[in-house]
């Protein structure tokens, strides 16, 4: 079977100021580099069969600074990219809560089917991502692979794979930056080994300004 090694990148400065970043793509902060490094460690012993990357930024320089210690370099696959959160981005839930408390309300109620303003629902996010998911498993069989992408499709990946309700992902899962999960593909579907580990990060955090779970 498969195993299939699921990374949120490091953290951005958009992250610890809890602004939404979706497809804007800002750079890891020095922390978050930091956290890369330190996960790059915990995965150096793994053979890793293949490996694949959200080309946003922060994903992509969390990769690169992976690839350093598992000598494969990161493939750029656009279906890993984060949740569009359209006119949300860059803003936090406050300000958004504040100036469109009506959307707002229902989003936060059933993020699967509601899109912010012209962004896109959390189930449109998860079919896409699930489709690649999906053809990786049948093209990695018995092999390891890493996938370095988002905190909001991250979760949206293991709803699925517990058969949770893609609803579900911002009240049931808590996902931080640099934080390893793990989930395997069987043949009755996706089975979960591990999520959220940040073991790794201990060293880095006297250094993290982490002041909440808002997205």
């Amino acid at each position: 079977m498969g195993q299939f090694f699921l990374v949120r990148h490091g953290e951005s400065q958009w992250n610890a100021e809890n602004r939404l970043c979706g497809r804007t793509d800002v750079p890891l902060s020095e922390g978050g580099r930091r956290q890369a490094k330190s996960l790059a460690e915990r995965l150096r012993p793994i053979p890793f069969e293949a490996f694949y990357s959200s080309p946003l930024q922060r994903a992509l320089e969390t990769a690169h600074l992976i690839s350093e210690f598992v000598g494969l370099l990161p493939v750029p696959e656009q279906r890993l990219v984060e949740l569009d959160y359209g006119l949300w981005e860059g803003r936090t839930s406050a300000e958004i809560a504040a100036s469109d408390p009506e959307t707002f309300r229902a989003w936060d109620a059933d993020p699967a089917q509601v899109a912010p303003p012209g962004g896109e629902s959390g189930l449109e996010a998860q079919q896409r991502v699930i489709s690649f998911l999906d053809f990786l498993a049948a093209q990695h069989p018995q092999g390891q692979v890493l996938v370095v992408f988002h905190k909001t499709v991250c979760r949206l990946v293991i709803c699925h794979a517990l058969g949770m309700a893609p609803s579900e992902y911002r009240r049931k899962l808590i996902l931080d930056n640099a934080a390893l999960s793990i989930i395997q593909a069987q043949p009755f579907g996706w089975q979960l080994i591990t999520f959220n580990d940040t073991s790794h990060l201990a060293a880095c955090r006297p250094g993290q300004t982490y002041i909440g779970e808002e997205f």
